[in-house]
């Protein structure tokens, strides 16, 4: 591992305001293992990644890719976007049709 991804994990967890004792119980490993991780003193799968960004709400190529993380906040939130949509343009039109409709009920505050 690297120390750009340490540090981009423990910044990630910090602001998602996520102690390294949460973080252990919601991935099912130490908290001394989350420790040696951020301390770049422990290797970590791709899997495991995949995990941490979940959990802490961030784009995996965010704790990955220097060139990413350098990208400002807009920029982040539009790669977002795209990825989204890319994914929405996968759909049939029915579950298009769902995801609008999960939409609107959002936006009128019923879910």
């Amino acid at each position: 591992m690297s120390d750009f991804i340490a540090r981009r994990l423990k910044q990630a967890r910090t602001k998602a305001c996520i102690s390294q004792e949460e973080a252990s119980k919601q991935l099912g490993i130490s908290e001394r293992r989350i420790r040696k991780i951020e301390a770049d003193q422990s290797d970590i799968s791709a899997d495991e990644i995949i995990e941490f960004a979940k959990l802490y709400k961030v784009d995996v190529r965010e704790l990955l890719l220097e060139e990413y993380a350098d990208t400002g906040e807009e920029q982040i939130l539009c790669n977002r976007y795209i990825s989204l949509l890319r994914l929405y343009d996968q759909l049939s039109d029915r579950d298009k049709e769902d995801v609008i409709w999960v939409i609107k009920q959002r936006i009128n505050g019923y879910i």
